[in-house]
Order: C-alpha cells, then sequence, then structure tokens
C-alpha cells in the first residue's frame, strides 16, 4: 500500500519577497523613466506573487512612494522651465501629464492582481491605482508653485484670443481640459473661472457691438457668436459646461439688451421687411427669458403705430381700405415668415381691432364702399379668381369691425343701387359676397340682403305674367321693393310723368294690387331708368345720325319728352311742367345741354344751369354711335347724407339698448349699475359708451320700465 501526501503552496521566504520587490522596483523604475518596460510578463508574475505570498499593504505604500518620488522630481524640473508663452507652458504641462498617464496605466496593469484581491475592498481607505496616480500628479505638480492657476489663466487667455479672432491650438487646450476633469479639476477650479471670464468678455463686446454697429449685423454677431461658443464645447470644453455658457452668452448678448434691440432696430426691420434679420431676431429672443413677450409687445406698438396712420388721416380716406389690405398683407407675411407661433398671431389679431376701431364708422363706411367699387360693372382691374381673393381679403378686415350695422346701412345702400341700376359686375359675386357675410355674422345680419334678392327674382317673375296680359307698346321693367328690406326712399309724388308712361305704370299697379290685396305702391322715379328713340332734324347739307336711341335716366326722360311738343322751352317752364326738384333738375339739364353728349341747346351758353336759361333740340347733333348713353351728373355722397345714414344707425341701436336693457331686468329683476352695464357689454354687439348706456337706464327709468330703489340709488328694479 502506497500512501501519498497533499503539498501546499510552496513557501516564499523574506529573502525571496525582497528579491521580487528589487526586481518590481526597478521595472517600475522603467516604467516611471521611459513610460515603458523591457520584460512586462516577468513584471506581472513578480507582482503577483508578491501580492500574494508579501504584506498588500506594504506593497500598496511603496507603489505609491514610487510615484511620488517621481512625479515629485517630474514637478521640480518643469519648474525650472522658461516658457515664452502660454502655449509652451500649457504644451509641456501636456506631455508631462501624457506621460504620466500613460505610466499610471501601465502600473496598473501590472498591479491587476493587487487592486483586485485588495485595493477594491479596501475602497474606503485606499484609492484605486490610476486615481491614486491622478491625485498625486494634483499634490505633486499642479499645486506646487502656482501651477494649477498658471495653468488655468493660460488656458482662458487663449480662449480670449480666440474670441479675438487669432488662430489657437485647440487640440491642446481640449488635452488641459481633459486633464483638468480627470483630476477632479474642470469644475472646482477651472469652470467657474472660465463661466466669469465669459461672461465678463461678452459684457463688453454687447455694449461695443451696440454702440457701433446696427441691430442686423448686431444679431449677425450673436448668432455668430454662439456658434463659436458650441463649436469651441464640442471641439475641446466638453458638453458638461454647454448650458452655462450658452446661458451666459445668450443673458449678456440678448437678455441685458432686449428693449435696447427692439427699441433700436425693431421697427425699421418691419419697415423693410427684412424677413430674414427678423427670424434671426425672433429665433435669439425666444432664447432668453420674456424676450418673445417684449418683441410681441413692440409688435403689437408697431402694427397699432402704423394702422393708425393710415385710418386715422382724413386724406387718405380714399385710399384707406386698399392700404389697410397692403399692410395687412405685409404684415401677414413677415409673422408667417418671420414670428412662426401662436403669441405673434394673436398680437396681430388684437393690434388690428385696436387701431381700426380708434376712428369710429369710418372704416366701416369705406369698407363697404371698397366692396361696391369692386363688385360694379365697371371694374376691369381683376379677374374672378383675383376678385374672389381680393373679397376674402377685406372680409379678414371686416372682422376686426366692432361696428359692423354701420358697415351693413352703407353696404345695403349701395348694393341697392347696384341691383337697380344694373351696375352690378356678377350676381355671382354679389351672392358669394353674401354668403361670406352670412357665414361670418349669421342668417339675422344677412335678412334684409337677402330680401334684397329675393324682391329683384319676385319682381322677374311678376313682369312675366304682366307682359302675357299688358299688349302696351312701351317695354316696362318694374322691380317691386319690400319697404322694411330696402333703404328708406322718399317717394317722388311731385314728378309729372308723360301720360303715356303714367297709363303703363297704372295699368301694372291695378295688375299687382289685383294679385296682392291689401299692399301699397308708390313709384321711385329717381331710381328709374328708360330707352328713348330720338329723331333729330339736322340742318346741315349732309344729313347723318338721324335716328338715334338714348339711354337715360326717368328724369332726363321726363325732360326729353317736353320738346315732343314745344321748340324751345325756359327753365321756369321746364320746372313747373316736370315737377322734378330744382337741384335735382339743374343736375339733369347739365347732363343733357353741357356734357359730352348734348342733345339739347342752351342758351346763353356754359357750364353752369341759371333760372335765366332757355332749351332747345340741338339740330346740329352728331354722334357715331346708334344707343347712347348719357350719364346724369352724379353728385358725391355729401357729409350730409352720410352723417344721415350714421344717424340712422345710431337710431336702431338706441332700440337695441332699451331692448337689451329690458331684456335683462325682466330676468334679473334687481340688479346693481355695475352690473347691469357689464351685462349690456356682454350682449351689445356694437361699441357703446358708458355715458350713452346711462342715458338710455334714464330714459326707461322716464318711461316707468324700470326704478331706482330708495334706499340705493345705484340698484334698479325691474316695474314693467
Amino acid at each position: 500500500m502506497v500512501s501519498t501526501q497533499s503539498t501546499g503552496p510552496p513557501v516564499v521566504t523574506g529573502d525571496q519577497l525582497e528579491e521580487l520587490w528589487t526586481r518590481l522596483q526597478l521595472g517600475l523604475s522603467d516604467i516611471l523613466s521611459t513610460g515603458d518596460t523591457r520584460n512586462k510578463s516577468s513584471l506581472l508574475e513578480d507582482a503577483d506573487n508578491l501580492c500574494i505570498h508579501g504584506d498588500k499593504q506594504d506593497l500598496y505604500k511603496k507603489i505609491s512612494r514610487e510615484i511620488e518620488d517621481h512625479m515629485r522630481g517630474c514637478s521640480a524640473s518643469f519648474c525650472k522651465l522658461d516658457f515664452p508663452d502660454q502655449t509652451a507652458f500649457l504644451r509641456e504641462l501636456a506631455d508631462v501629464w501624457l506621460k504620466h498617464s500613460k505610466q499610471t496605466y501601465l502600473i496598473r496593469n501590472i498591479f491587476n492582481y493587487l487592486e483586485r484581491r485588495y485595493v477594491i475592498s479596501q475602497h474606503h481607505q485606499l484609492l484605486p491605482l490610476w486615481e491614486l496616480g491622478a491625485q498625486t500628479f494634483r499634490t505633486e505638480m499642479m499645486c506646487v508653485q502656482n501651477v494649477s492657476g498658471r495653468c488655468i489663466d493660460s488656458v482662458l487667455a487663449l480662449i480670449e484670443q480666440e474670441r479675438c479672432g487669432d488662430v489657437i491650438d485647440g487640440s491642446l487646450i481640449g488635452t488641459i481640459t481633459l486633464m483638468l476633469r480627470k483630476l477632479d479639476m474642470y469644475r472646482s477650479d477651472f469652470e467657474e473661472a472660465f463661466l466669469q471670464q465669459t461672461n465678463e468678455y461678452y459684457r463688453r463686446q454687447a455694449v461695443a457691438q451696440l454702440h457701433s454697429t446696427a441691430v442686423p449685423e448686431y444679431l449677425g454677431y450673436v448668432t455668430r457668436s454662439l456658434e463659436e461658443e458650441e463649436r469651441r464645447l464640442r471641439l475641446y470644453l466638453g458638453s458638461s459646461s454647454r448650458d452655462q455658457v450658452i446661458k451666459t452668452v445668450e443673458t449678456n448678448l440678448i437678455g441685458n439688451h432686449i428693449e435696447g434691440l427692439l427699441e433700436k432696430g425693431f421697427d425699421a426691420m418691419m419697415d423693410g421687411s427684412r424677413f430674414m434679420e427678423l427670424q434671426t431676431l425672433s429665433t435669439l429672443l425666444s432664447r432668453v427669458p420674456e424676450g418673445v413677450y417684449h418683441m410681441c409687445l413692440y409688435l403689437y406698438d408697431y402694427i397699432k403705430k402704423r394702422g393708425l396712420e393710415i385710418v386715422m388721416n382724413p386724406e387718405k380716406d380714399k385710399t384707406m381700405v386698399h392700404d389697410l389690405l397692403e399692410f395687412k398683407c405685409t404684415i401677414d407675411s413677415i409673422i408667417e415668415e418671420s414670428f412662426p407661433n401662436e403669441d405673434c398671431v394673436d398680437v396681430k389679431k388684437k393690434a388690428f381691432e385696436e387701431f381700426i376701431n380708434k376712428r369710429p364708422n369710418k372704416p366701416a363706411e369705406l369698407i363697404a364702399k371698397f366692396i361696391d367699387g369692386k363688385l360694379r360693372s365697371g371694374n376691369k382691374e381683376q379677374n374672378e379668381e383675383e376678385l374672389e381673393d381680393m373679397l376674402d381679403r377685406v372680409m379678414v378686415l371686416f372682422r376686426f369691425i366692432q361696428g359692423k350695422d354701420i358697415f351693413e346701412a352703407f353696404y345695403k345702400k349701395d348694393l341697392a343701387k347696384r341691383l337697380l341700376m344694373g351696375k352690378s359686375a356678377s350676381i355671382d359675386f354679389e351672392k358669394s359676397m353674401l354668403a361670406k357675410l352670412k357665414r361670418e355674422c349669421g342668417s339675422q345680419f344677412t335678412f334684409k340682403l337677402e330680401g334684397m334678392f329675393k324682391d329683384i327674382d319676385v319682381s322677374k317673375d311678376l313682369m312675366s305674367g304682366y307682359k302675357e296680359k299688358d299688349g302696351s307698346t312701351v317695354d316696362l321693367g318694374v322691380t317691386v321693393l319690400t319697404t322694411g328690406y330696402w333703404p328708406g326712399y322718399t317717394p317722388d309724388t311731385a314728378v309729372v310723368i308723360p301720360s303715356q308712361i303714367a297709363k303703363t305704370l297704372e295699368r301694372y299697379k291695378v295688375y299687382y294690387l289685383a294679385k296682392h290685396s291689401g299692399r301699397k305702391l308708390s313709384w321711385q322715379h329717381s331710381l328709374s331708368f328708360c330707352t328713348i328713340r330720338a329723331s333729330f332734324n339736322t340742318t346741315s347739307e349732309k344729313k347723318v345720325d338721324q335716328r338715334k336711341e338714348l339711354s337715360v335716366s326717368a328724369y332726363q326722360g321726363v325732360v326729353l319728352f317736353l320738346f315732343n311738343s314745344a321748340t324751345k322751352l325756359s327753365y321756369p317752364q321746364i320746372i313747373e311742367a316736370t315737377g322734378i326738384e330744382e337741384e335735382q333738375l339743374q343736375r339733369t339739364l347739365q347732363s343733357l345741354a353741357c356734357g359730352k353728349v348734348r342733345v339739347l341747346r342752351k342758351t346763353p351758353q356754359g357750364k353752369d344751369i341759371d333760372t335765366g336759361d332757355s332749351f332747345e333740340v340741338n339740330t346740329d347733333f352728331k354722334h357715331k354711335l346708334f344707343k347712347i348713353k348719357i350719364n346724369q351728373v352724379q353728385t358725391k355722397e355729401t357729409t350730409e347724407e352720410n352723417t344721415n345714414t350714421t344717424e340712422k344707425v345710431f337710431q336702431d341701436r338706441q332700440y337695441q339698448i332699451d331692448a337689451a336693457i329690458v331684456r335683462v331686468m325682466k330676468a334679473r329683476k334687481t340688479m346693481t349699475h355695475p352690473v347691469l352695464v357689464s351685462e349690456l357689454y356682454n350682449q351689445l354687439k356694437f361699441p357703446v359708451k358708458p355715458t350713452d348706456l346711462k342715458k338710455r337706464i334714464e330714459s326707461l327709468i322716464e318711461r316707468d320700465y324700470m326704478e331706482r330703489l330708495k334706499d340705493d340709488i345705484n340698484t334698479y328694479h325691474y316695474v314693467a
């Protein structure tokens, strides 16, 4: 029987351990002096054996002393060097650091077993070998003779040189900042100084640039500065400082000068429609707190200021709507291209509403007249698509108007003229415009306007039925107007209509009343027109152009009919025979005897009509056309006529205010004055002053619809 005895690990004597350390010490010396070792595998084996069989703590201390002694010597040599500039200083420091880093990595690899088996388990008391090397570099190199301070100052100086346009070694700066991070000195020692320098640099630059350059150039400088800082951070400063650096630049170049930037250049850029520069401004202001808010304030003020220049100047009334459309188009383009955010869109809407209603009633009136001009048959400026687009744009202006009842009154008056005088360019466009108004304001707003179109259609059907029964030689066309739908016209009861026409009108009246009993017809001759066949017996030898068809107004026709039975008539005779109001008669005679088409001859000659004038047929009248239209001398709408239209609207408003007060009081029974006024503002759809409301309340109190409480005069009680 054979017996075996197990053997344990070989026993290493003290002399053998000392020999192991001696070989390791020589290897460490090679690494620390040259950055390499000739026999790495044997060093690894010796290190593992010494760690396994020797004192691990003592080995760790010996390694630490070797690194410290070497770094102490390097530091002494480094501090004796004389450097010509910051770049040379940093380059030498970076070289020392890179060598030390390589040496530390090699040492850690060789003593990897020690770190895994011992150092990690003692992590509360001992640093890993890499961190030990970094700490040694920090204490023995960076903290000696202000090397760290000089290092940071040199980096900051080079960065400022680069900001001023010089070319520097960026990779060198990257190496140094990486070193500071590895040494845990970046945030505690470098970053604060760097941010402070950045803050001071851009504070100075902002003042200098704003003083010496225009705003667009300054915005370009800000953009370039931000891009440069982003590049600098990306290449050699790292991302950890990004937020603070960019915020520092934004605050100094933008945030601290928002008012100055906007005050100095906003209006000029808006006036010039400088889209790209405004977009840059918007982008930069969006990067700082309150930037967009202040930009919106300036946008509001700009729109309001330029809008008031258009609206408040009576000399520009003729072009007000066109100028507003152009201004609105410009603002829309700027906001779409340069300010793509909802805040600016809301500001635009509020600003337009503000300035367009600063001049009560007039914009509403002029918008109605502008639409009238576009829908008249003489408008040849635009094709159908352009006209439709124009009407859509005008409707945008219409939305801003508070006094839409003023618009309605003038629009209705002009629409009536277009429909009755055959002046409308297209019924389709008329109905398209009506549909736009209905979508915008509701069916109640367009009820009367729709009634006007209905009257036109019904009248056509009536005329078809009448002509089937009537055998008159007079080609009659009658439009029956419902009083509530159309503007208020005063009947021309005094005008003497030629008997043949009068008989025809009477026959139509009998026909109409037979179909619609209980109704009343009154003729409005001022809106009528007719076609007359005329024969001129010329006195010249060559008798040409003797027979003509004259398209004239009813008043012109009444005057011309007189010369069927008379060769010459005085002004008093004409006014007596026709019954036409004197001012209207003067315009009528002026169009027949003093205009471009002179079918009557006036004695004495002249452009104006006088009571002593006499008139006769112009026997020498000639014209190349057979059908001739003689335009009535048009009188521009007087201030009085416009005032009358406006006053009618104001009267209607009073009725609406009274109705609203009664409606509210009937529902609430008792209300205080402020609460009642607030409720009325919510219900009324037109602008009204507190004094106007107070007057209507007083009127209703006088008429016993409501009363004041005896113990509280500011509280009302419904009575009726």
